[in-house]
């Protein structure tokens, strides 16, 4: 289940990814969020910890617990966007 989660939000993200790539109409800003918030999931253990597919809040705590900080507002947004795909 745990497994099956973070997959979950890793595809999210590849598909957020391409899509930012392919339209030059996206800003730079929003790749480099998509990679560092891909960075933090990489940390996560998984048998210690459940990935919030469903919630934006309880996800962006638990990336900012992992960053150690506060998201910023692109961070924020894009877990937001994240749970609405």
């Amino acid at each position: 289940m745990y497994k099956i989660t973070k997959l979950m939000i890793q595809t999210k993200l590849l598909l957020l990814e391409y899509a930012t790539v392919n339209d030059a109409a996206q800003n730079h800003w929003k790749l480099a969020t998509i990679r560092n918030i891909r960075n933090l999931l990489l940390l996560l253990d998984l048998n210690a910890e459940v990935v919030p597919v469903n919630n934006a809040r309880s996800l962006q705590n638990l990336l900012s617990s992992l960053k150690g900080e506060d998201l910023n507002d692109n961070e924020s947004k894009l877990v937001e966007e994240l749970i609405t795909i």
